[in-house]
């Protein structure tokens, strides 16, 4: 058993000392993309609901002038309205309005969760990450120690890769937490606030 862990201490340190920091530098680099990306999908693409807009939709609809109400929903940047302006577009193809506004809604909150979830992720791989370079650094560090105290400069390059890939899994895991929770409370609101139009224009519409 000596041996084993003597070989696996060696392979371990065979690893390039870059690998696991190139690794999280890449997954800081698509963090990044995807928080910027999301940003502007959830903030500039989709704006908060005008209640008064919502309320001018719903009166056009129980007014039956569903050409209008439709083309009113143009260019409206809240869910609510896309989701309402393919139900007008497919209101005549099915008999059962509430199976389609659910359907329409669920393709709006797909949309709007799109990559989301990879930040989710970030948040656990990344220190994770961070750990096994930790893990890996200390490992090489002590087998250099075994080896020659007088080779300290492995100590050295070991204790010191630890700490970088640390530093590294928690700057990245730190902002992607926050980015995380920063959109899932934004994507709630918009279809919250979806959930809400679209069950009052549907009542008009059954």
């Amino acid at each position: 058993m000596h041996n084993f862990n003597s070989y696996l201490a060696q392979g371990i340190g065979a690893l390039p000392s870059s690998l696991i920091s190139a690794i999280l530098i890449v997954i800081s680099v698509l963090m990044l993309t995807v928080a910027l990306e999301r940003g502007y999908i959830l903030f500039r693409a989709n704006l908060p609901l005008v209640h008064e807009e919502g309320r001018q939709l719903v009166r056009l609809i129980s007014q039956k002038k569903y050409a209008e109400a439709r083309e009113y929903c143009n260019g409206k940047l809240h869910p609510a309205f896309r989701t309402i302006a393919r139900i007008l577009d497919h209101r005549d193809s099915t008999p059962d309005i509430l199976s389609l506004a659910k359907e329409e809604i669920l393709v709006e909150q797909t949309t709007l969760e799109r990559f989301t979830s990879f930040l989710g992720t970030t948040t656990t791989l990344a220190p994770m990450l961070g750990l096994l370079g930790t893990v890996t650094g200390m490992i090489k560090a002590f087998s250099a120690f075994a080896r020659a105290a007088a080779r300290s400069e492995h100590l050295t390059i070991g204790i010191h890769e630890a700490l970088i890939t640390t530093t590294l899994g928690l700057m990245i895991a730190i902002p992607a937490l926050v980015f995380f929770n920063l959109y899932v409370k934004r994507t709630n609101q918009l279809m919250d606030e979806c959930e809400t139009l679209v069950e009052r224009a549907v009542k008009e519409l059954a």
